[in-house]
């Protein structure tokens, strides 16, 4: 029994100041917490951020860099209403889905409504990359053309690579 209690003594012991660290670790990082932030979090505006990785990268003079920030920003505004009709007909299709007898036909046309979505969205994509590869010299296109060949440069938003590998060409 004293052997037992010992043990015991001794496992408490070593675990409380485990369990203390953890704990004091966790609540520092809620304490770091901004509060709720949207996917982008604290890091800014995509288009900005874009540009100036694309500036570095390619090594764009400042009217290209001024250029590549006002396409790419206008190309956010235009997909904006795009991915909130996404997100909703997503949302609703979800919740038809998981009804316990859901509407064939109410899914079949959200579903052909988000595919109608994806294709303007991929046509937006495609486009805004030509009009960026317009701003390039020879010399940036061909670094470009190999940042999207392994997933690394153009559009990587919920329907690009995000930077996984090299991109399928169909």
């Amino acid at each position: 029994m004293k052997t037992t209690l010992n043990r015991s003594i001794r496992i408490a012991r070593v675990l409380f100041p485990a369990l203390l660290v953890v704990g004091a670790t966790a609540f520092a990082a809620a304490q770091e917490d901004d509060g709720p932030r949207s996917k982008r979090g604290a890091r800014g505006d995509f288009a900005e951020r874009d540009a100036e990785r694309m500036a570095r990268v390619l090594q764009l003079t400042e009217d290209q860099r001024e250029e590549w920030r006002r396409v790419r920003e206008q190309h956010e505004a235009s997909v904006r209403p795009l991915l909130s009709q996404m997100r909703d007909i997503t949302e609703r299709l979800e919740a038809e889905v998981n009804l316990e007898s859901p509407d064939p036909t109410i899914v079949g046309q959200l579903e052909l409504d988000r595919r109608s979505i994806g294709r303007q969205l991929r046509t937006s994509r495609t486009q805004v990359d030509e009009d960026l590869a317009r701003l390039l010299d020879r010399d940036q296109a061909i670094r470009w053309e190999a940042l999207q060949e392994n997933g690394r440069g153009g559009f990587r938003g919920p329907f690009g690579s995000g930077g996984r590998g090299p991109r399928p060409r169909n």
